[in-house]
């Protein structure tokens, strides 16, 4: 059965402002020490268990060809814009067309889809449950995710309370999904950390396409009822890149709902499973995560850059200004988020970095585009 990968990577740069912009979001950004990209670590993680001619890249208008650049492993047709911003739900339901049309069998083609902007790692650990996850999947029984082991009562991330035991393979143990809850308040967050009985959605997924296809007739009817309209006006993309605008497929998209495939789908399926996952994950949602990410000096602070620290701790200061003509210092904060950048500077305490898309928002309003 073959393997098709869809990394999805579209994004609009708020929640690392100032060093994420509308034409650098997340995905884009160098935030581990790897030095590369999180979309480029995204991709090159795939190799040896997705073949490169059937990894998929899907995007905005605005990063196409800039990402056609940056990814050179991935065929220029196969970086694909969707016309307008519709969520996750939209993305994978427009994926699936194009898998369609271009293997006509859903039965026998197996869909992988990935976050872009998400630190994975050891990718040994990585490739050993994904190898597992598209075997069980390619049983048809399921739709398939990886869990992760909670760590915090996260509110931000989708929670999956395990039920009964559906096998192990190569140590890696596969288990039928009881309920799937997107988001908890920190209260029920805390209750589900407690139980042991709940992983987290790392926003993968697999499934074989014609079960894929079965889901969206019976539990995503408004993407149903474009279904067979996305299939027409993704024809002639299958194997000749497309440059926009995209006027019929823009009509359809504008019909979708503007919804994650965890709300359209996650939450109703009833036939959902997921791998228990050994490797280390991060989603990188908001500043505060480089801490679990680049190593603390002995006070707790993360410094990236040339900035000097006295009687601080729990900072985060990042310095990326491309030629900096003045010298940075702290003095005697605490819990402090510090970021610069040749056009701007942030700084917000550690316990605000969620509200930092709001500030995107206030400068949008303002007139602030030159920063954004």
């Amino acid at each position: 059965m073959e393997s098709v990968a869809i990394i999805m990577a579209g994004g609009s740069g708020e929640r690392f402002w100032p060093l994420s912009r509308q034409q650098r979001p997340k995905q884009l950004l160098q935030l581990t020490p790897s030095g590369r990209t999180l979309v480029e670590e995204a991709v090159e993680r795939l190799s040896g268990v997705v073949p490169a001619e059937n990894v998929y890249v899907l995007t905005s208008p605005a990063l196409q060809a800039l990402l056609r650049r940056k990814l050179p492993q991935v065929r220029p047709a196969h970086v694909v814009a969707e016309p307008v911003r519709r969520n996750t739900a939209a993305c994978l339901v427009l994926a699936a067309a194009l898998i369609v049309e271009r293997f006509g069998e859903a039965d026998k083609i197996l869909m992988a889809a990935f976050p872009s902007d998400h630190v994975v790692e050891p990718v040994e650990e990585f490739q050993r449950t994904l190898r597992v996850a598209l075997a069980y999947a390619a049983q048809g029984e399921y739709l398939f995710t990886i869990g992760i082991v909670p760590t915090r009562p996260e509110t931000g991330y989708g929670y999956m309370e395990l039920g009964e035991e559906l096998g192990s393979t190569d140590g890696v143990v596969a288990y039928r999904v009881r309920r799937f809850r997107e988001k908890p308040s920190r209260e029920v967050a805390e209750e589900f950390l407690r139980s042991g009985r709940f992983l987290w959605n790392s926003g993968m997924f697999f499934w074989r396409v014609d079960l894929f296809i079965e889901a969206l007739r019976r539990h995503m009817p408004a993407f149903w009822s474009q279904w067979e309209a996305l299939r027409k006006a993704v024809r002639p993309w299958v194997e000749q890149p497309v440059e926009g605008p995209y006027p019929e497929l823009q009509a359809i998209f504008e019909q979708l709902p503007d919804v994650s495939i965890d709300y359209a789908l996650a939450e109703r399926v009833e036939r959902l499973a997921t791998v228990r996952a050994s490797f280390r994950w991060d989603d990188l949602g908001a500043w505060d995560a480089l801490e679990r990410i680049f190593p603390t000096d002995s006070r707790g602070n993360v410094v990236i850059g040339e900035v000097i620290l006295q009687d601080s701790e729990g900072c985060i200061v990042l310095d990326a200004r491309a030629h900096p003509q003045a010298v940075v210092t702290l003095v005697g904060l605490r819990e402090c988020v510090v970021v610069l950048t040749d056009d701007a500077l942030l700084c917000c305490a550690k316990s605000h970095v969620q509200q930092v898309r709001h500030t995107v928002a206030y400068l949008r309003e303002h007139g602030y585009e030159a920063v954004l």
